[in-house]
């Protein structure tokens, strides 16, 4: 697997440079492009709390004011895609296609934010969310777990200060699980660019053991190679320990399962994901 097209849903916002910067980060290493995506509200979702009997004129309103308002987000977005384009040398096009480095286009569709920003991940090889806190944009949050969680599609979930490349340290947070699994083969086009790897895992019994010996026949296989820490989290919740241990080395992406599939692992590893998302200093790659 490589990484050709890249999804960055953008608010207009603040943290829109620093979702640009990450997505364009995880772009370079292969050449990919970043579609970066801007939704627009449907006025129409809007009408039902207005109740019956509204007249035109203030249906007209309400659809001018939205308007006006998606105009100056949108100008925003561009110009956030535009200045870091432009500082990080990386061509700006009229549509994607494939150039010889990493390259980017602006689209703008209207609808419900999550809806659209899932239905642009179906059909990609990454999605690049901003850091995520209480008071976000409406739809913000359920956007990135819609998306972990619907599409099968790797996410990245950038810090507040976007990586400069994914070549140096890379943390692997591994418990034997599928979701850890799929994550780790995903990231292997970042496994390979030449990153030291560190593997990080919470010992239970021996099974800590043994998936450690599948897991390094496995990167050995693709010729990486890895140091394997095994985390005694002690009272620590399992997320704190993990992201604490990751952060500890020096590490400057974190990669992750994120959620589970039974209805007892569901709750142990939504958990692990809540805390490491909410509290992550260093860029996580996730996948369901």
């Amino acid at each position: 697997m490589t990484i050709r097209k890249i999804v960055a849903p953008l608010t207009g916002g603040e943290r829109d440079r620093v979702v640009l910067a990450s997505a364009f980060a995880a772009a370079r290493p292969c050449g990919g492009h970043v579609v970066a995506l801007f939704v627009r509200p449907d006025p129409a979702e809007a009408m039902p709390f207005f109740g019956e009997g509204v007249s035109a004129v203030v249906v007209e309103e309400i659809v001018d004011v939205a308007k006006e308002a998606a105009d100056k987000a949108a100008a925003i977005a561009i110009a956030s895609l535009h200045a870091v384009a432009r500082a990080e040398s990386v061509a700006v096009l009229e549509s994607p296609r494939r150039t010889d480095g990493a390259s980017a286009s602006f689209r703008d569709v209207q609808g419900n934010f999550t809806d659209c920003v899932t239905n642009a991940a179906r059909l990609s090889d990454l999605v690049v969310f901003g850091p995520l806190s209480e008071g976000d944009k409406p739809g913000l949050t359920e956007a990135f777990q819609n998306t972990l969680i619907e599409t099968g599609r790797p996410v990245l979930l950038t810090a507040m200060i976007a990586p400069q490349d994914f070549a140096g340290k890379i943390a692997l947070a591994w418990d034997g699980s599928l979701a850890c699994s799929h994550a780790i083969s995903a990231a292997l086009p970042y496994l390979s660019g030449g990153a030291q790897i560190e593997v990080f895992s919470v010992r239970r019994g021996t099974s800590a053991e043994n998936s450690l010996a599948e897991l390094r026949e496995y990167l050995d296989l693709h010729d990486l190679a890895c140091t394997e820490h095994t985390i005694e989290a002690g009272t620590k919740p399992v997320g704190q320990a993990l992201l604490e241990s990751a952060v500890a080395s020096g590490a400057g992406l974190l990669v992750l399962g994120g959620y589970g599939h039974s209805r007892l692992r569901e709750l142990f590893a939504r958990g692990i994901t809540r805390h490491v998302v909410s509290h992550a200093t260093i860029p996580l790659f996730l996948v369901h």
